[in-house]
């Protein structure tokens, strides 16, 4: 079987679904890990929160883990809060590096081997760092990102983060798709879902419940939602989505639109595409295809 070799970006430690995506990624057959590279905020505590995660599924010490860029491109954040799922974890476990070692991480992949994949379930400042440094070698990566609401009046998250960077990455000319709120929301586990979850007996399934504990009784929302997993998902079974072709921009002012995914088609006419920013959006997805894949593969259900 051929195997898709990935690198996973990502900001896990605060939503359960990086945890997840990161525990599909290890348990499928069609997936080559090759490394993990955190972004945005405390990525010291979120590398460690990755290495438990590998420790747990027998992986660590096989896949490298980066600590890339604490701070978006524009403007400061608070760097030194520790996530929510990663305060089960000793303070000792911070793991330490340099950010340009882990975007080198990510060039060299690239360089080394271009069908490598880009799977950004973060902000986009490593890949956007990764762009500046080497932009002809990142005109030749394939990249797959949860990122952007492409039907809504209202930034997502992970590009609201670090605006420019995701500017920087759909500019860059790389092969992108770009998994949004429009699909993502359609897969919200429910609570019999929660509850077997939390019956899990394996030591696999009992750290993921555990995560997942902390994620519902920490967030507003009180579910799980499959947002990064449908980027693993979606190179496992590339039908359990659909996709269109689309040009699209970020955009970087606004008082309340900063951080949105314009598309820049509309009924009235046709824009002249921006060159290097037409991407792949996802614009359906099999929910109970996708559910399906994750319970049956991480959980054994």
């Amino acid at each position: 079987m051929d195997r898709t070799r990935i690198i996973i970006d990502t900001d896990i430690g605060d939503d359960v679904d990086d945890a997840l995506s990161l525990a599909l990624a290890l348990v499928s057959p069609e997936i080559e890990l090759c490394g993990i590279t955190t972004v945005y905020k405390n990525v010291g505590m979120r590398s460690a929160l990755a290495c438990a995660i590998l420790k747990v599924f027998g992986s660590y010490g096989k896949i490298p883990v980066l600590p890339g860029y604490s701070q978006p491109i524009r403007y400061h954040v608070d760097d030194s809060i520790v996530p929510h799922q990663c305060r089960n974890l000793p303070e000792d476990a911070c793991v330490s590096g340099k950010p340009r070692e882990a975007v080198d991480f990510i060039i060299q992949s690239v360089a080394d081997d271009p069908d490598t994949v880009i799977v950004a379930i973060g902000p986009m400042t490593n890949i956007g760092m990764a762009v500046k440094l080497a932009p002809d070698i990142m005109r030749k990566a394939r990249i797959v990102a949860m990122g952007g609401a492409f039907t809504a009046v209202y930034p997502e998250y992970n590009i609201m983060c670090d605006p420019e960077a995701a500017d920087i990455m759909i500019n860059s000319g790389a092969d992108i798709s770009m998994i949004g709120l429009d699909v993502t929301t359609k897969c919200v586990l429910t609570k019999e879902d929660e509850a077997l979850i939390a019956q899990q007996k394996s030591e696999e399934g009992r750290y993921l419940a555990g995560l997942s504990s902390i994620w519902l009784e920490t967030s507003k929302s009180k579910k799980i939602t499959l947002h990064d997993p449908l980027t693993v998902a979606y190179l496992i079974k590339p039908g359990l989505l659909s996709m269109r072709r689309e040009p699209l921009r970020i955009e970087l002012e606004g008082t309340f639109t900063r951080g949105l995914t314009a598309v820049c088609r509309t009924p009235f006419r046709q824009r002249e595409p921006y060159p290097d920013s037409v991407v792949n959006i996802a614009d359906d997805v099999d929910s109970s295809g996708m559910r399906d894949l994750l319970f049956s593969r991480v959980f054994g259900i």
